[in-house]
Formats: C-alpha cells, sequence, structure tokens
C-alpha cells in the first residue's frame, strides 16, 4: 500500500526542466480546428497556404494560438512522465497566470514543450499550488508561446509506491 510522502519532498523532485517528444501540427489540423471553433476562419493567415506563401513576412500558414494551447495537455503530459512522484489523478489544472504567444508556429514545424517548475506554495489542508513555467519552442529554439500554468496538488497527488 502506498504511503503520503512529504509534500515538498515531493515536489522537490519536479524541480528539474523536462521536455515533450516533438510533434507538428499539420494544415489539416488547422483546418479542422478552424471549422470546429471558428478561430482562423476568413484569414488567409490560417487557411490560404498559397496566399500566405506569397505575403511579406510569412513562408506559408501559421497555427492559431489557441490551437497551441491545447496541444499543452498532450505535450505536458508526455513531459511530466519523468516526474512519477506525482499522481496526475490529484493534480487538477487550477488555469494560467500568464499566457503570450511570442513567436509564429508555422504550420508543419517541429515543436515541443519545455516544462519548468517556478514556485510551490503550500495549503493549509495538505495541498501545494504549484506554478509552471511552460513553453512552446520550434526545433530552432525560438519560442511560440510561454505560459504559467497553474496546478492544485492534493496531498494524495504525492504517493510513494
Amino acid at each position: 500500500m502506498s504511503t503520503l510522502r512529504s509534500n515538498f519532498e515531493a515536489a522537490a523532485l519536479a524541480d528539474q526542466e523536462c521536455l515533450s517528444e516533438w510533434h507538428v501540427i499539420t494544415q489539416a489540423m488547422v483546418d479542422e480546428y478552424a471549422a470546429l471553433t471558428g478561430d482562423g476562419e476568413g484569414e488567409w493567415v490560417h487557411l490560404d497556404p498559397e496566399r500566405a506563401a506569397q505575403e511579406p513576412g510569412y513562408a506559408g500558414t501559421i497555427v492559431q494560438g489557441f490551437l497551441q494551447v491545447s496541444h499543452l495537455i498532450k505535450l505536458h503530459a508526455e513531459a511530466m512522465k519523468a516526474r512519477p512522484a506525482i499522481d496526475k489523478n490529484f493534480a487538477l489544472n487550477y488555469g494560467f497566470d500568464r499566457l503570450r504567444f511570442v513567436g509564429q508556429m508555422p504550420v508543419g514545424a517541429k515543436f515541443r514543450a519545455r516544462v519548468g517548475a517556478r514556485e510551490l506554495v503550500q495549503k493549509p489542508n495538505g495541498g501545494c499550488l504549484l506554478k509552471q513555467e511552460v513553453k512552446l519552442e520550434l526545433e530552432d529554439g525560438r519560442p511560440t508561446l510561454v505560459a504559467e500554468w497553474l496546478f492544485y496538488l492534493d496531498s494524495r497527488a504525492f504517493l510513494e509506491g
């Protein structure tokens, strides 16, 4: 049977930076996202590769910012595999303190998430509020998205097997 571990002891294991696998967002994914959400409808910068390639400052279409945000869930989970001391069933998404789109993500470009702990605040009930810095970066290292993502970690999140 598992026993509870000190929240701060377990969180100390989360103090290193972790990386997700590399991913690619295709034009078909951008088109489907636009059709589903309306984000990009009528915008050549997202939906018209031929025109986008002819416009100054663009080599082709770019990925919508919120499509990038939606990929954070999967990429964050991949990166957090390096932190098995935290049971994600008790790590609740608490939202964002900061979310910025700092660069363009070209459709078809390889990108990954870089996740690092920024701050941990212990709560009176035994849980913690974990603030993580999450970046999406292109293969050449340029960031496209930077966020401070908050998770409430219930005391049961810190189990040792």
